[in-house]
Order: C-alpha cells, then sequence, then structure tokens
C-alpha cells in the first residue's frame, strides 16, 4: 500500500500573471508534488489584498494540511511570513520557515524580537545558502542547509574556450539589481573592446528602465547594447548560446538562482561579492567577484576575461561542475526527508 502524501499549503510569491518569470516558490511546487499534495498562495501584487488572500486560505486550506510552508523576506513582505507564522502558532499547526531574503540579517537586528519569536516555534527553518544559515546559526537557531535547485539536463553545456565580449544580463531593471553598473562598465571598456554586445532583458515601467535608456543615449552606446524584453526560461537559454558573459550585480541577494543557471550553461559569471554570492562561487575559479557599485573592476574584469583565454576556459568549466551540484536529482532527498517526516 502505497504511502499518503503530505498535505502542504505553501504561501510564497507566485508569478503567474507575470508569464515570462519563475519564482523559487513555482520552481519547487511541480518538483514537491512527487511526493507531496500541494496548495500554493498567492499571485496577488497588491499587498493588503495579498495578506488577505493569504489568511483566508489559511483558514480555508491549511486548517486541513500536515504542514504550513512559508517564504521569508526581508522586505516588508516579512510581515506576511510573521502573521502566517503567528496563525500557525496559534492554531498548533507545524510550519516550515524557508528562508529567501538576503537581507534578512539586517532584519533580524532591527526586529529581534519578531524574528525570534516566530523562528523559535517553527518545525523547520531551511536556508538554501550557507550565508543565512551560518548567521541565524550564530543566533542560536537551528537552520537546515538545503539550496536551491535547477534541473541541469534543461540547460546544455557550452565550454566557453575564448570569452567573447558578448555578454548577457537576465535580471532586470529592478532597484535591488542596480543595473546602472552594468552601463557604467560598458562605457568604461568600450573604448578598448568597441566591439563589446551586452544583452539586458527587462520591461518597461521597471525601477532604473528609463534611466537606463537615457544613461545608453547620453553615453552613445546604442550600437553596443540592446533591451529585449524578459521572456520564458527556455526562449533566454536559446538565446544565451550568443553570449559567453553574465553578469550579474545585485545590491543585496541570497543565493540567486539566476548564477547557478548561466554557470549550467558554462557561461562565465561576473558577479558583485555582496550576500549570500560569495558561499556560492569562488572568485577566478567558477566565476568572477567585484565590489558592489565598482563599475570600474567590473570592466576590468570584463577586459580580463576576453584577453586570458586560460582563464575564461577555466572559469567556463568549473561552473559547470559547480551547478551540477545544485541538480535537482541530488536536491531533492533533502526536501523528501523534511516534508515526509
Amino acid at each position: 500500500m502505497a504511502l499518503q502524501k503530505t498535505k502542504i499549503v505553501y504561501f510564497g510569491n507566485k508569478q503567474e500573471l507575470k508569464k515570462n518569470t519563475k519564482t523559487v516558490m513555482e520552481t519547487l511546487i511541480p518538483l514537491w508534488s512527487d511526493f507531496c499534495e500541494i496548495k500554493s498562495f498567492s499571485s496577488f501584487n497588491n499587498k493588503a489584498i495579498k495578506m488577505l488572500d493569504f489568511v483566508f486560505h489559511f483558514f480555508k486550506d491549511g486548517l486541513k494540511a500536515n504542514m504550513i510552508v512559508i517564504d521569508v523576506y526581508s522586505t516588508s513582505a516579512f510581515y506576511f511570513a510573521f502573521i502566517l507564522s503567528f496563525l500557525s502558532i496559534v492554531f498548533n499547526k507545524k510550519y516550515l520557515l524557508f528562508l529567501h531574503g538576503g537581507n534578512l540579517p539586517n532584519r533580524q537586528k532591527r526586529n529581534p524580537k519578531l524574528v525570534g519569536f516566530i523562528f523559535s516555534k517553527a518545525y523547520k527553518i531551511v536556508a538554501p545558502s550557507y550565508y543565512l544559515k551560518n548567521y541565524f546559526e550564530e543566533k542560536g537557531f537551528q537552520v537546515e542547509y538545503i539550496p536551491n535547485s535547477i534541473e541541469i539536463s534543461k540547460y546544455p553545456f557550452t565550454e566557453r574556450k575564448i570569452a567573447r565580449p558578448t555578454i548577457l544580463a537576465i535580471r532586470g531593471f529592478g532597484k535591488p539589481y542596480n543595473p546602472l553598473m552594468t552601463l557604467k562598465a560598458i562605457a568604461h571598456v568600450v573604448n578598448k573592446l568597441p566591439e563589446i554586445q551586452l544583452c539586458m532583458l527587462g520591461n518597461k515601467g521597471e525601477y532604473y528602465y528609463d534611466e537606463a535608456i537615457h544613461f545608453i543615449q547620453e553615453n552613445k552606446l546604442e550600437k553596443n547594447i540592446k533591451i529585449l524584453p524578459k521572456m520564458p526560461q527556455a526562449d533566454w537559454i536559446a538565446l544565451s548560446a550568443q553570449y559567453d558573459i553574465m553578469v550579474s550585480n545585485p545590491e543585496i541577494d541570497n543565493t540567486p538562482v539566476s548564477i547557478v543557471e548561466g554557470m549550467a550553461l558554462g557561461m562565465c559569471v561576473v558577479s558583485t561579492n555582496v550576500g549570500g554570492v560569495p558561499f556560492l562561487v569562488t572568485h577566478q575559479t567558477n566565476a568572477l567577484l567585484v565590489d558592489h557599485n565598482d563599475d570600474k573592476n567590473l570592466a576590468n574584469q570584463l577586459e580580463a576575461l576576453c584577453s586570458h583565454p586560460d582563464l575564461a576556459n577555466l572559469i567556463s568549466k568549473n561552473a559547470r561542475a559547480k551547478a551540477e551540484e545544485f541538480n535537482w536529482e541530488i536536491i531533492k532527498n533533502s526536501w523528501i526527508k523534511i516534508l515526509q517526516n
């Protein structure tokens, strides 16, 4: 007789209405469904409506579940996690906190009592990076490390024996992703690498979009930079074959899946060394790291990749090897152990 699947209600951030992006939550749901029954919420963008939707489904579905899973972010969305955790405590529901916000240490410093209250009552706390695991264990909480996963078969590996000055940036123009740093680096290096090409994926209306367009025009970089709308995963993976370098310069981050994806494709990744990123990659081994807002060093690293084939090839090969550690087939047993307990 087959074991009954654990019934889980997962509260987090869904992007169903934005078909070209997937959150970690949306990646995990179909994978977890092999061994759990899952209901998940919420795709509303308005914060008040989202909170009402969370509370409604907590009572409608959560009270019937074996376990509540709650995404924890460091922004104002932290209060979603606090309220859902509080309800779980009041109604004696087992809940798991899944830490995402790269700035959660600062949240803990600002609200130590709120964080301590929900963390101390949780069935499990899971972090996708050693950065968050180490920080919260130093504060006295037991934290399980389970990295964000990818399905490695979706990422065809192309070994870069050289790095052409072709760069892809997929994270968009949101405030945390600091796209102007990338643009400034291109402006610094364009005289040395006049053939340099940057493709940025992002949508109108994002925080830095208009400022980015203005910068490109003001610095006469139209021939070197193109902007395309964000696209489904399969489409940007196909597009990546035209590029050898991936740039990612967030202001704060945890364990960005986009970096792992670029590494899986064999791209030479250059990232800011913020939050959990230096726990994820090693400088000059499987990626290159620069300080936040150091656009001049970013330009230097791009030039180094393009002028030193041995460095580019080393990073490309090692990047794929590192990315294979995040394959779902390796990660899933850790989730089965926790979710089916």
